[in-house]
């Protein structure tokens, strides 16, 4: 089995029309080259901050242009994949009535996070920190994706187990989630997970063309011009589950 590390971060909450939760999908073999590629870009450019998508500044935009390269250099060597997930907060049935903001945070979490799973790979996942009013929401998560892959792999055999004791043999409990963990987003995938989460967002949530119209100058919406073009589609596009696989952008609909 392979190690997949999932980095998860989120933007536009609260207050907007989409929230969009952001993943970096890193293969553990090319770890240490991303690691590399991030050091040696901040060394070239003299960026020695953070890569944040709300701290963006006019002066940092060739900062935030090789960062994306680097993104697309690694995800087109299949390193690493970015998924997102995009939910429209005003529609009413996109959120159950019993849940509360920080339930269905958790609950688009898993539905990003599952979708994507295999059993033939082991994961550790790694979101941003956050406050949570109720204690175990990590945990909760990685339960919840285990069970479903469990419950997942147990049909998977009983349809193809050619008799009733391999079937008993084979249906065991299913673990590929190894670990979900919280982090203090210093780190590079996790920061690469905000600035892309970021930019869809922003484009989502109306900024995109506000900047259009006033003919801004703003780097974000540079930012946003220059990783549509370096994938070749717009960032207001939706995807189907195995279309766009190194960046893919997951519209969520009840």
């Amino acid at each position: 089995m392979s190690l997949i590390t999932i980095w998860g971060d989120e933007s536009s909450q609260n207050a907007h029309k989409y929230m969009v939760l952001g993943t970096i999908w890193e293969h553990e073999a090319a770890n240490e080259e991303i690691a590399r590629d991030v050091e040696q870009l901040r060394q070239q450019l003299g960026f020695h901050r953070e890569f944040h998508w709300n701290e963006m500044k006019k002066y940092h935009r060739e900062a935030y242009f090789r960062l994306i390269d680097l993104f697309i250099k690694h995800m087109k060597q299949g390193n690493m994949q970015f998924r997102a997930l995009i939910v429209d907060m005003s529609n009413k049935r996109n959120v159950k009535a019993d849940d509360n903001k920080e339930t269905h945070f958790y609950k688009m979490f898993f539905w990003l996070i599952y979708k994507w799973l295999t059993p033939d790979n082991h994961y550790d996942i790694f979101l941003d920190r956050k406050s949570n009013s109720v204690p175990g929401r990590l945990q909760d998560l990685e339960y919840y994706l285990n069970r479903k892959m469990a419950a997942d792999y147990v049909k998977l055999i009983q349809r193809h187990a050619p008799s009733a004791n391999e079937k008993m043999k084979l249906a065991y409990p299913l673990v590929v989630v190894r670990r979900v963990e919280s982090r203090d987003g210093s780190q590079a995938p996790l920061q690469l997970a905000d600035v892309l989460a970021g930019a869809i967002a922003y484009v989502r949530n109306g900024h995109y063309d506000k900047a259009v119209a006033n003919h801004s100058r703003s780097p974000k919406r540079a930012v946003v011009e220059y990783l549509e073009a370096k994938l070749g589609f717009s960032l207001l596009d939706c995807h189907a589950r195995h279309e766009s696989e190194g960046f893919n952008l997951f519209c969520f609909k009840r």
